[in-house]
């Protein structure tokens, strides 16, 4: 089964915000072996998530994991990406469309905060 994975960022009016993105779409494609590895943004960037599943889909991928880069467990988590999704299964009835839980307080995430205060100095 040939799998993807979309990362869906919030999304920025800012052009340089999708740096970010686009670093995370390298890293992901990098350290994996997934055959599909997209962006998407839920609003104001291109593709949104509707335009970035097509893409995965007429690319052949039969599985798509989205995985949502929010540290919140808010509206957009809770609401809005699980009713996305759930239109757009209905547009792809083969294809199995999931979603990964959001970033979170991770210890990892923790660690980073570190990091960051000890080069405030």
């Amino acid at each position: 089964m040939k799998t993807g994975i979309v990362l869906l960022g919030h999304g920025s009016r800012a052009p340089e915000a999708q740096i970010t993105v686009r670093k995370l779409l390298a890293q992901v494609r990098e350290g994996s072996s997934f055959d599909y590895v997209a962006g998407a943004s839920l609003q104001f960037n291109q593709p949104d998530l509707p335009s970035a599943l097509e893409l995965a889909v007429s690319a052949g991928v039969e599985k798509i994991i989205v995985v949502p880069l929010f540290l919140y467990m808010g509206l957009h988590m809770k609401k809005d990406i699980p009713e996305i999704i759930g239109e757009e299964r209905q547009k792809y009835p083969g294809v199995q469309i999931v979603m990964t839980g959001n970033i979170g307080a991770d210890r990892k995430l923790g660690e980073i905060i570190l990091e960051r205060i000890g080069e405030a100095g």
